[in-house]
């Protein structure tokens, strides 16, 4: 970012946040900075069109504080789309920090590894706020070359992963379930309008399967295992530490991301806290159908404002 650009948004979000305004304020209005709106299209244009990925550096975090800082955000990455909610309490931004809630399977909010998987829009915008004192990598990999890999490796595990798994609800199952795990198949690693696109948490397909007493066969328990050993294979994913004002924008759809453990300090201005931001691409970019009943499944869930009414 550039002078110009950080100044345009300090003012923006100091002048929202001063008349008491939230990320929730905003949803569905048109705030794109004039400033960002060449920038953005490059963005927009690299995660949707090409690798998916793009590094953002400049974000003018030290000099907001928390409040103002979500609002920045939200200022900078709302061409994206629309945003999406995080949970069912109907959460617009994520913080990802430590939280000693009991929810394990909320990894985000742990110190512990995260391994390789895929969360629930069209486009993530991770922000950092703090580091903690180590750790806390990220790391990103294309679904497209794990497809390249897994297809001349082993083809049959690769079709039992565009077939896909039932997916556990845990605590966050839609009003219309029919039960604790979705009564169809999320698949990861298929091709579809040109791309590579897929869900991927392992935990939650293990999870599934346990609840309705399925018992995995060793092809696909090899199948699914399989994704992540390939990720983490040396040269496969991209790898690094995120320092304040430093942002990820990268396309869900056809990006899996990691993180390495981290340690947490007692001291609360010294603790890791990442912002997060779900956008659903405007207009809709093409999901593969299992996808789609998946995330469109959570988003009603999730309370997601485009729902309402």
């Amino acid at each position: 970012l550039s002078d110009k650009q950080r100044d345009a948004i300090v003012v923006a979000a100091r002048r929202m946040a001063a008349r008491g305004m939230t990320i929730a304020d905003l949803w569905g209005r048109d705030i794109g900075l004039p400033e960002l709106r060449g920038t953005m299209r490059k963005i927009i244009r690299e995660v949707t069109q090409e690798s998916g990925l793009v590094v953002l550096k400049g974000m003018p975090v030290e000099e907001l504080n928390e409040e103002e800082t979500a609002l920045a955000w939200h200022l900078t990455t709302a061409p994206l789309g629309r945003l999406r909610s995080q949970s069912g309490w109907g959460e617009l931004m994520g913080r990802v920090e430590y939280v000693d809630d009991g929810r394990d399977w909320r990894g985000y909010t742990k110190t512990k590894e995260l391994n390789f998987h895929t969360d629930h829009a069209d486009t993530v915008a991770l922000l950092c706020v703090r580091q903690g004192p180590a750790g806390g990598a990220s790391r990103l990999v294309s679904q497209g070359a794990l497809r390249e890999i897994i297809a001349e490796e082993n083809p049959e595990a690769l079709a039992l992963l565009n077939r896909g798994f039932p997916y556990a609800w845990f605590e966050e199952g839609p009003p219309d379930a029919s039960g604790p795990v979705s009564d169809f198949n999320v698949p990861v690693l298929v091709e579809h309008k040109g791309r590579v696109q897929g869900v991927f948490i392992q935990s939650f397909m293990l999870a599934a399967a346990q609840a309705i007493e399925r018992v995995l066969t060793k092809d696909e328990i090899a199948a699914i295992e399989l994704v992540s050993q390939v990720a983490n294979r040396p040269g496969i994913a991209l790898e690094f530490r995120m320092e304040p004002g430093h942002a990820l924008i990268f396309d869900n759809l056809s990006m899996m991301h990691a993180r390495t453990a981290f340690e947490r300090s007692d001291n609360p201005s010294e603790s890791r806290l990442l912002y997060r931001l779900w956008y659903a691409t405007q207009p809709p970019r093409p999901r593969q159908p299992g996808i789609a009943q998946y995330e469109d499944a959570l988003m009603r869930a999730y309370k997601d404002p485009s729902l309402a009414g």
